[in-house]
């Protein structure tokens, strides 16, 4: 099964600002309005399952054709996309792993 997430950017339109759920390229749920603390900031993606294998497509293809254009992460405006440099070779470095486990 192929789950794509779909974050509409656009500042007007009947889905803008919304998050949208497909599965095998047909939508799943209706899309849902990005809370208003959301919008404007950074997001960065994260999936949380237990005993499975998550496989991430960021671009520049799609996995499976949706029934209309969007870009894919990979794809993302200037604009739209918040790039930070890469940290030095001799700087210390940390790694953070977000756990997201509901009720453990």
């Amino acid at each position: 099964t192929l789950v794509s997430v779909l974050l509409n950017l656009e500042a007007s339109g009947p889905n803008s600002k919304t998050i949208s759920l497909f599965t095998n390229g047909q939508r799943a749920s209706p899309p849902q309005p990005l809370p208003e603390s959301l919008q404007g900031k950074a997001l960065f993606p994260a999936m949380s399952f237990k005993n499975v294998t998550v496989h991430y497509n960021f671009g520049p293809h799609l996995l499976a054709p949706l029934a209309f254009k969007c870009h894919t992460m990979q794809e993302a405006l200037q604009k739209d996309a918040v790039v930070v440099p890469a940290p030095s070779k001799d700087a210390n470095h940390e790694v953070v792993w977000p756990v997201c486990l509901p009720d453990e």
